[in-house]
Parts: C-alpha cells; structure tokens; sequence
C-alpha cells in the first residue's frame, strides 16, 4: 500500500464525512488515507473511520510525524497565515516527497492584494501539483502551472445524508411553524466578520406583515443586536443544530422552499440543491462554491448590496410556484451531477496518479 498524507488546519465535522469516503475508496485502490491536523472540530458528529491524530503546529512534529509514516506524497491543507506551511513546503522538497497543495488558488475576498497574491504565486511555482476547489480558479493560476492542476469540485457527502419520511407540513407543524412559505438561511454567521451578510435578509423581511412568508435561520454566531432587530413575526432564529445523523438540519432543510445568503454561500449552496432549495445570494466576494449557481437555472445572482432586488427575487420563487418548482429540480440534478463526493475524489486521485505513483490495489498483497 501507498500512503498519502493531509496536513490540515481545524477539521470540520463535514470534512470527517468525506474523509470516511476518501479512506474507503483510496484503500480500494491501494492507498492508505491519513489525516493530521491540530484540530478537530468539538461539535463532531461522526465517527472517525480514517487514520487520524492531532498534532499541534510545531515543524519538529510533523517533520518527526513525516518520518515516521514515510507517505509517498503529502497534501497541504493550510491556509497561508499557518506560518508551519513554509518549513513544511521546503523540508518536503528537501526530501524529494511529492507535495501537492490543495487550495483555491487565490485570497478570494482580495485576490489583487499585492502581498497574498505574491504568495499564492509563489506557492503555485513551488507544489509539485494543485488541487483546485472549481474550475473557475484556474484563472488565478499561470498557464506555465496548468499542468500541475486538478480539479476537485467541492462538495458534502451527500451518502451519509438521511431519508426524510415527513412531509414540509408535518415538520413545520413539530417546529411549531406556522409559515406558507419558508425561506432558509444556515452557516456560521459570525464568520469573517458578517461576511455572510445575515442582516440583508433581515432587512428583507423587517416590513414582511404577512404571516404566509417567513424566514428561518440556523447557526452560530447570531449576535444580540441582529437578534434584536429581528422581526419575530416572521423570522424564526434556531441557532445551532448538530446531531450524528444529520436528521434535524435535513428536516430543516426539506421543510423550507427558498435558500438565501446573500453573502458567502458556502457549501450550505450545495446543502440547499441536494434538497431541491433554489438560492438567492449577491454578487461580490463569494466562495468556489458558487460556481453551482446559475442564474435564471437553479437561482439567482442580484447587484451586491441591492435590497430590493434581493427582496424582489426572493418573493418571486416564493409566490410562483412553477417557477420554483422548476428551479428546484434544477438544483437537484445539478449539484448530483456536477458536486457528488464521487466527483471530489476523482479530482484527488488524478492528482495522486499523476505522480506516477504505483500503488498495490490489493491490500493483502502490500
């Protein structure tokens, strides 16, 4: 067996899940899967079916941790304000370890900062091979590095996500929603400072008085001054939700009709398709993610910061029923065709075959 080793920052509880996936189908074909990082995300739900430690961010660790494995290649993981990434980046290539850089590509919320797009220049020139979120990034990379470049469309596992039997009715009825119509925003709303403009939505429904149209918001992150201006006749904060089995945020997610961050997506856009939400969002500073998104098929693109036209394509979908059901078997079929975890390791395999690399498919002759 060969071995392939990812050094990455704070695993989140998504990434155990398609972790799993990549140690099963990487033992298939005679790799073995190991994953260090200084963390693990508390609020995990799943059970950890991959070779895992963690390992704080010191270079004499995870260079003693590199000998002793002896992986035939690595995988960064690392954000470039991990200052480990830069002994790590060297010292591999002192040891003639293949080393590959699974990023995208750029600073996307400044990707003309002179500073950070020196960096990513630099590390483009010097990994052995690229793994890019989406395509759409390869417009941050040189031509002369094309060739190191593989594509692996990120997504969630969507094989561990649960059959939800209840119907939209029952599942308002047990959250105690007395919505017609529900339009749903989840993530980590505190992340990078609002990013995910949460307080647009808001705005969105301050002057909603009909109580047919509601909106639900799951996450962390919800501050005391957004939760104050919050319109409780139609806005509905559940905060966080974590279970194992991802049987309450699926029920979430099934119950509502429309998607809409109007910042930074993320892959709650991938979340929303599979469960047949259109999405609304802004144009701006946006995640590889968005690239699922096309306007007018599965949702809609609005002007960054422009209220009204968020409000106006949000009660579209919500009042026309035809619309949106077309809209949402769109986004079904779409994010099953083009961000299956199939697909994402696929991505991750061309680039280990790459190599030249040969490893023994057959476990028991290793």
């Amino acid at each position: 067996m060969k071995k392939v080793l990812l050094i990455s920052n704070r695993v989140m509880h998504y990434r155990v899940s398609i972790y799993n996936y990549f140690a099963k189908r990487f033992n298939e074909v005679g790799w073995d899967f190991i994953v260090r990082s200084d963390q693990l995300q508390k609020q995990n739900p799943h059970e950890i079916n991959f070779d895992f430690r963690e390992i704080p961010f010191r270079f004499s660790l995870y260079k003693r941790e590199i000998t002793q494995s002896k992986p035939d290649a690595v995988i960064i993981f690392l954000h470039l304000k991990n200052c480990i990434i830069w002994p790590l980046l060297f010292w591999l290539k002192s040891q003639k370890i293949p080393v590959i850089f699974w990023t995208k590509g750029a600073n996307l919320d400044n990707p003309n900062g002179i500073v950070s797009r020196s960096l990513y220049k630099f590390t483009h020139a010097s990994f052995d091979r690229l793994i890019l979120y989406s395509r759409n990034e390869m417009k941050y990379i040189h031509s002369r590095h094309h060739h190191k470049v593989h594509v692996a469309n990120n997504t969630l596992n969507f094989e561990d996500f649960p059959e939800i039997k209840e119907s939209k009715e029952e599942i308002k009825k047990g959250l105690g929603l007395h919505f017609d119509k529900v339009v749903l925003a989840v993530g980590r709303m505190n992340e990078g400072g609002g990013r995910k403009k949460l307080d647009h939505l808001i705005r969105v429904f301050e002057h909603v008085n009909s109580s047919d149209h509601g909106l639900v918001v799951v996450g962390a992150g919800v501050n005391d001054d957004l939760q104050a201006v919050m319109n409780r006749k139609n806005i509905i904060y559940l905060g966080e939700i974590y279970d194992p089995q991802h049987i309450q945020i699926s029920r979430i997610f099934k119950m509502a009709d429309v998607f809409s961050l109007p910042g930074h997506v993320g892959l709650g856009l991938n979340q929303a398709f599979y469960w047949g939400l259109p999405v609304v969002t802004e144009e701006g500073s946006q995640p590889p993610e968005i690239n699922y998104l096309v306007h007018g098929r599965n949702g809609f693109i609005v002007p960054n910061n422009n209220l009204t036209a968020l409000k106006d394509r949000i009660f579209y979908l919500l009042t026309n029923d035809t619309e949106r059901n077309k809209f949402s078997a769109n986004a079904r079929e779409d994010i099953l065709k083009h961000g299956s975890i199939q697909n994402m390791f696929e991505g991750f395999k061309s680039c280990l075959d790459s190599l030249g690399l040969k490893p023994n498919p057959d476990p028991m002759q290793s």
